[in-house]
This record gives C-alpha cells, structure tokens and sequence, in this order.
C-alpha cells in the first residue's frame, strides 16, 4: 500500500517586494516595510511550518493560495529543501485584483502531471482562478483530479457577497460533474452496446475539491450548489449510484453529483477552525469565531475502496505551535516582529493506494 501526504494551506500574501504594476500589493513593498528580509522571514517560516505537517514527513501533494506567482512557490520549496516537490506550472498567471493566485506541486516520485486547466467566473471581476490539475499515480496508473480554489471573500458582508460563492460553486460543481458524466452521445453508444461498466467506472472518477471557500461547510453555497454533503451515504449508498441505463438521456444528464465534505465534523468541535474571526469591517459580528473555511471534499470515487482512496480519518487541521496560538488560532505574520505564519491554519490529509 502507497500513501500521498496532501496538504492545502492558504499563505496569507505570499507576495515578493516587488510593486507589480497591474495588482495592489501596494503596501507589499520595501517602502511599506515590506523588505526582502520581511519576506524571507515569513518565507523560512512557511516552510518550517510546511515540512512539521504530517508528522514531519511534509506533503508529496501541496496547493496553497493567497500566493503571488509558481516562481515563489519554487523558491518556498527550495527553502524547504525538498527537491521532489515540483510546481505545477500555469502560464495563465492570475487576474485577481489584488495579484493572488492558487498553485500546487507534487512529488515527481509518486505522481505525474497529465494535464491542467484554469478557470474563471465572470463576475463584476474576474474570480481568482479555479486550478484544475489532473494527476496520475505512478504505481498504479490511477487518475486523480485536483481542482484547487479560493472563493470570493466576505469582506463588505458574509450575505452581501454570497451570491458571488454561489457562482463559483456552481461552476466547479459542473467541472466535477464533467468529470464524472461521459458526453450524451457517448452515453447512448454505451446504452446500445449494453456497455455500463464504462458509464460506471466515469461516475467513480477520483475528484477532490480544495479551497478557501470563505464560507462554511453548512452554508447555502456549499451544501445546495456545490452539492456537498456530510452524509456519506448520500455519496457512496444506492441513491447516488448507476444501477442501470436511464431509458432517457436526460434523466443521465439531469442526475445529481454529490460530493462528500470531510471538513464538516470539524464544526461539531469547540474552538477548532482553519480560521479566526470576531467581526467584519461593516460591523457583522459572528457567533462563531472559530470557522471552517478551508475545505477538502471528494467525489464518492475517492471514497468506495476501490484503488485509491481519501482515509477519511487523516482529515486535520494542523495546529502545532509554528502555526497556531494555545487556543487554537492562526498565528498571523507580523512584518515588524517577523514572527507567525498566517491567517489561516493548513489542511492536512492521506490518500491511500
């Protein structure tokens, strides 16, 4: 049996010192103190923190946000001096506002790249990109689909901005169920020839959905458009499966994909979340502080048995001391000290093959 150690950490403004004309990262620049030794400072911490998670072992499947460019995404692996970890490279950039990005990397022993794709929402503007990634599995061949993202965030109001989640939830609900549906036409071949088992093997296709999605497991955008559910039977039991061929194409095209949220148990537990906050710039106070806004959620083909799987149980927040207060909150960065990390608090998980 083979594990891939997964990690997701959104960085906080990983941004370099310099004044990228077409982004504001104004006040990350040496004339706001934002200096090159700032920055290496929260870079080595980065990767200190990085290279704690799983046990010390780090991740071999890493996807961050909140970073500048893939350029500083090789200079934070070089400082974690693992030589296996290798980025991803997407010449699309980002067309955030604010010059964010999401990327990955992967260890070249354990995986491959086959193939990868950016995506945007049209909003009033442009969404940070959806970064879709297929891998496959050294030893086994077997595919994995990696669809990191970073959701419009609630700063002018969690119900204001709502409507902008909904969007990009929906659209990567239709990435995964492309994923996981063959074409019509395709379908209809099948049927003729009685051939299910390839209708089926499609429907197991291994997806897992990452991201901060600046919402919650329980809220609207994540439970109703992304159809992410806490209920494994939902996924896995019958009434998510292909027993058969529909008679009617349409009823094949119309069939519900859910996914499974393996973040949610974490809103059962007492002062626990990938992130803190008290209250938002218009006032909004949050009952919740502690909240699950980084999320992992998998197609039910990672979660069946068959070849490789998420082991459900590895699912954890990473709160050592490099990244998180006694009380469990993300220890920020601070330029003046060059002390912390981030706002937010890393993912971590195994999958199993």
């Amino acid at each position: 049996m083979g594990t891939i150690n997964f990690t997701w950490w959104n960085l906080q403004n990983f941004f370099d010192t310099d004044d990228d004309p077409i982004s504001k990262d104004f006040e990350y620049t040496a004339k706001e103190g934002w200096t090159q030794e700032v920055f290496d400072a929260k870079k080595a911490r980065l990767a200190q923190a990085l290279n704690a998670t799983h046990n010390g072992a780090g991740p071999e499947l890493l996807a961050v946000a909140e970073i500048e460019k893939d350029a500083l995404l090789e200079e934070l692996i070089d400082e974690m001096g693992n030589s296996h970890l290798k980025v991803v490279q997407d010449p699309t950039g980002t067309s955030d506002l604010r010059g964010i990005d999401v990327a990955m990397a992967y260890d070249d022993r354990k995986l491959t790249v086959r193939a990868k794709d950016s995506h945007l929402v049209h909003l009033r503007y442009r969404t940070r990109d959806i970064f879709e990634v297929v891998f496959e599995v050294n030893e086994t061949g077997e595919r994995l689909v990696v669809i990191g993202s970073h959701w419009p965030s609630r700063v002018r109001g969690k119900y204001r901005t709502e409507p902008l989640r909904i969007a990009v939830a929906e659209h990567i609900a239709y990435l995964v169920e492309g994923h996981v549906k063959v074409e019509p036409e395709q379908y209809e071949g099948w049927r003729d020839q009685g051939d299910l088992d390839r209708v089926r093997e499609r429907w197991e296709t291994k997806v897992m959905v990452v991201g901060d999605f600046n919402d919650e497991p329980g809220d609207r955008s994540v439970v109703d458009h992304l159809r992410a559910s806490n209920d494994l039977d939902r996924v896995i039991g019958k009434t998510n499966d292909i027993d058969g061929f529909e008679s009617e194409t349409a009823d094949y095209r119309g069939q519900e994909v859910f996914v499974f949220n393996a973040t949610w148990k974490f809103l059962s537990q007492q002062k626990v979340g990938t992130y803190f906050l008290d209250a938002l710039r218009n006032g909004e106070k949050f009952t919740n502080r502690y909240q699950v806004l980084d999320q992992l959620v998998v197609s039910r083909g990672l979660l069946t048995g068959s070849g490789l799987g998420l082991d459900v149980g590895t699912v954890d927040i990473f709160r050592d001391a490099l990244v998180a207060t006694s009380s469990g909150r993300p220890r920020h960065f601070n330029k003046r000290t060059k002390k912390g990390t981030s706002d937010h608090l890393p993912l971590t998980a195994v999958l199993r093959y």
